[in-house]
């Protein structure tokens, strides 16, 4: 299984002078201010400016470079010195710094990012093939106190689990024993009284990381099944998937569905899927309290996916700075080149 790592964690502990010595990088250091010469294009007089501490719009440990205009938090950075992807550049982070990959279970639940937060819900479903929930959907601040006030009561964290069978062919196939036993992917038992029975089914996280719904694939061939099953009730206007996962990425990217944003999460890049083609204003405020600054949407490449996308960016664009990615025609994210993938992820902005 490959290790966990939150990257909001390793952005706030990251230490970034020390990532500058480790690439022999010089600076010079005013107050919470580092400058250097910009190591992405020629640089005579330096460009690269550092923040360490937040400041107005900057976040702690992020830079930019007046010269090229790249941008990022500290490891944006790393993945960028070593051109490999993020989940790579987090884990440089952590051993330069002598910090750890992720909290502690109990710390991350007990924090401001945790139980003090969100407790909220998700948009619009996928169609065809892998697309997801339900065909309907509708729309947060950046203070705790008031995302707590706006929890969705419908959207209460589970008193069970559901026993799945992770070794199931499928969810070998489609994701592999580690990544299965990663998010907790498997299939519920056929003959069991659940709804999900013998659905490929999917856990979902609020934001907090509090397990509050699972989502349901149909595997038969069935044409009056669902293709994807959510519980009655489930609200899924507040809910962005994998939102616990990203915690102060700067950067993500915002996809349709569950298996999309899982693979891109396997890969290190940091997305969030709003389940479905549709975007709320609840999803959108959310992303600013998840600490994202910059999205690209990155829906499926058909014809309804492009048109949602486009659709999408001006509420998107109302609180946060928004492009369009690109896939091949008929293209999904979790059928897409790595490369591809990765180079959206780092898109210059």
């Amino acid at each position: 299984m490959g290790k966990l790592i939150k990257f909001d964690h390793v952005n706030t502990h990251g230490d970034f002078e020390k990532v500058l010595d480790h690439f022999g990088i010089k600076y010079t250091k005013t107050g919470t201010q580092l400058r250097a010469l910009c190591p992405f294009h020629e640089d005579t007089n330096p460009s690269l400016s550092v923040t360490l501490e937040a400041q107005g719009d900057a976040k702690e440990n992020t830079w930019h470079c007046f010269g090229c205009k790249k941008s990022g938090s500290i490891i944006d950075f790393a993945a960028l010195m070593t051109g490999k992807i993020l989940r790579d550049g987090a884990e440089l982070v952590a051993e330069v710094s002598g910090c750890s990959l992720a909290p502690a279970r109990t710390s991350i639940l007990k924090s401001g990012k945790g139980a003090e937060r969100l407790k909220t819900g998700c948009k619009h479903a996928k169609r065809g093939k892998d697309r997801n929930p339900t065909e309907n959907a509708p729309k947060s601040t950046t203070e705790p106190n008031a995302a707590k006030s706006r929890a969705n009561p419908t959207n209460q964290p589970l008193k069970f689990t559901l026993p799945l069978v992770m070794e199931h062919e499928y969810v070998i196939q489609r994701f592999g024993a580690d990544l299965a036993a990663r998010y907790g992917v498997g299939v519920c038992d056929p003959e069991s009284r659940s709804m999900m029975a013998g659905r490929c089914c999917v856990p979902i996280h609020n934001a907090a990381g509090e397990l509050i719904a699972y989502a349901g694939r149909y595997l038969g061939d069935d044409p009056k099944e669902p293709r994807w099953l959510l519980p009655k009730g489930f609200e899924k206007r507040h809910i962005l998937f994998n939102a616990h996962r990203v915690w102060g990425s700067l950067h993500v990217l915002l996809v349709e569905g569950f298996f999309d944003a899982l693979h891109l999460n396997s890969l290190g890049i940091p997305a969030v899927a709003c389940i479905g083609n549709a975007v709320s204003e609840e999803q959108v405020a959310l992303l600013g309290e998840l600490g994202v600054r910059r999205v690209t949407v990155l829906f499926d490449g058909d014809d309804e996916g492009q048109a949602a996308a486009v659709a999408a960016v001006p509420s998107l664009a109302r609180a946060l700075f928004v492009r369009l990615g690109s896939l091949p025609v008929g293209c999904d994210p979790d059928e897409a080149p790595e490369e591809l993938l990765v180079e959206q992820a780092r898109a210059v902005w």
